[in-house]
């Protein structure tokens, strides 16, 4: 007997890259408008790849008509899985045909740096990519900001069954709350609410000004916490107060629980004033503020006269307010965009520390934002003050509580398990690559920006580099990383072990 319905998951992949075909059309519909004006000429580049994705889906949909109604949780988790897997496969022929990349090793990891929003890159020449490309490569990281799955989930009527096991292992861990009853329902919901956003983002880019094709391929890779520019100089060639700020506004809020927006439309006020995550996450971007804030006064002071403030920080009182402010929701939404005075390596090592701290934590859940999460940090806090307060008092019961509510045990028990599991793989990953010989600094960075999402590391990966020059294994590890951290570990670990192809 099978272990999966495969006829069930082979119609529902095929529906899932037929779903991507569409989005190359409309990257191939703007590539048209550029090639005619003779701007570029990667049009046959995208034309192919859609042709190629739409022929893959055809073939998916129609050798799986007959398919049974039985759905599991194994199915789910392999579909989401192999999906993520099929859209970096096929998302990287438009730079394999048109030449931005000769290696496949390149073009498979900016394609799984866009779709899992991690924003590294290993382009050298951005400015001088076609429109076509630029937008494909800003469209990855918007599909992917809120999921692949939740997305199609939101625009194809047809997935009848498995909705909720998908839903489950994409949106894995501490998951968005429904805000209807179907699941089908809430993705439209979150998606609804992503649009907007990204829509009116595109607006004050715009107005800010950015031309249009610009301010809507930054504003798709700000409400995804992605970080892909249009500029190899990234936020920095605008040389503008007005964006960064703008930018450092919609960070904020995508990295908010996109529930919280769907309580605010409905006037629901009660349960985000009573959001402990939301509490904390303001309180963490406003202390991390601060404390940059105190680290660029003293980096003046200890410098004194050989003190360059385009280089070891930045000039004034505003410029250090918002570049404080850029920098912690740049790397706490693992955005990773670079402002005008943007490159942590060479403010002084005191700032690496809390910039990898911040890498770590992400955003909240239910956001865009990647990290383990700020909910995370929160149980793992409480459960250490409920552990302290348990040895003052043997016989008292204690329990954790969130938003007023007590959090079940086998919920801090996941948790447990998530950040065993985060800190296991990491120091397997930076002993690897030290292996391959890389520095700590730069092993530790590239690890952490890896899983988390956020795309700057340290050292060698820093701000100011491409991945242009690691060796092919390290990003084939990089890569993979970056899936395994996008879907929370456990959604792909699981597909690794005997017990998943047992009956």
């Amino acid at each position: 007997m099978n272990i999966l319905n495969w006829k069930l998951t082979g119609h529902i992949l095929g529906m899932l890259i037929m779903l991507e075909a569409v989005f190359l059309a409309f990257s191939t519909i703007v590539a048209i408008y550029y090639n005619v004006c003779g701007e570029d000429h990667d049009l046959p580049a995208l034309v192919i790849t859609t042709l190629i994705c739409a022929a893959i889906g055809s073939i998916l949909l129609r050798t799986n008509r007959r398919y049974g109604q039985k759905f599991s949780y194994r199915e789910g988790f392999f579909i989401v899985t192999v999906t993520w897997l099929l859209f970096s496969v096929i998302g990287m022929l438009p730079y394999l045909i048109y030449g931005t990349f000769t290696s496949v090793t390149d073009a498979f990891i900016e394609t799984v740096s866009g779709f899992t929003t991690t924003g590294c890159t290993v382009m050298n020449d951005i400015d001088n990519e076609p429109h076509g490309i630029l937008l494909w490569r800003s469209m990855t990281q918007w599909i992917g900001g809120l999921g692949i799955i939740v997305f199609s989930l939101a625009l194809l009527p047809r997935f009848t069954t498995g909705n909720t096991q998908m839903f489950s292992a994409e949106v894995t861990g501490m998951s968005v709350d429904k805000l209807r009853p179907r699941i089908q329902d809430t993705s439209k919901t979150l998606w609804g609410i992503y649009v907007i956003l990204t829509l009116l983002c595109t607006f004050l880019f715009w107005c800010g000004g950015m031309t249009l094709f610009d301010a809507l391929c930054h504003a798709m890779t700000t409400l995804s916490s992605g970080g892909f520019s249009t500029h190899q100089s990234s936020l920095g060639f605008y040389h503008s107060a007005f964006i960064e700020y703008v930018c450092a506004v919609f960070l904020f809020i995508t990295s908010v629980n996109f529930t919280l927006f769907y309580f605010l439309r409905k006037k629901l006020w009660r349960p985000v004033w009573r959001n402990d995550e939301l509490r904390w996450f303001f309180y963490i971007v406003v202390g991390f503020t601060l404390l940059f804030i105190v680290l660029f006064i003293y980096a003046g002071w200890h410098a004194g006269a050989d003190y360059d403030p385009y280089k070891a920080a930045p000039r004034g009182v505003e410029e250090t307010f918002r570049t404080s402010l850029f920098h912690v929701l740049t790397i706490i939404s693992t955005c990773g965009f670079q402002g005008e005075h943007y490159d942590y390596d060479l403010w002084g090592r005191m700032f690496w520390l809390p910039t990898l701290l911040m890498m770590v934590c992400g955003g909240c859940a239910g956001s865009t934002a990647g990290g383990i999460k700020v909910v995370r940090v929160v149980i793992l806090l409480k459960n250490l003050t409920q552990e302290l307060l348990q040895h003052l008092s043997p016989r008292k019961v204690l329990a954790i509580r969130l938003n007023n509510s007590i959090i079940p045990q086998e919920h801090s028990h996941r948790v447990m398990a998530f950040m065993f599991t985060y800190v296991f793989l990491a120091v397997i990953c930076v002993f690897a690559m030290q292996l391959q010989g890389f520095d700590t600094d730069t092993a530790i960075g590239t690890t952490i920006t890896s899983f988390g999402n956020c795309g700057p590391g340290l050292g060698l990966t820093g701000p100011a580099f491409t991945w242009s020059d690691m060796p092919d294994l390290t990003k084939w590890m990089m890569s993979f990383a970056m899936l395994m951290g996008r879907l929370e570990f456990f959604t792909v670990i699981l597909l690794l072990t005997p017990s998943f192809w047992k009956k």
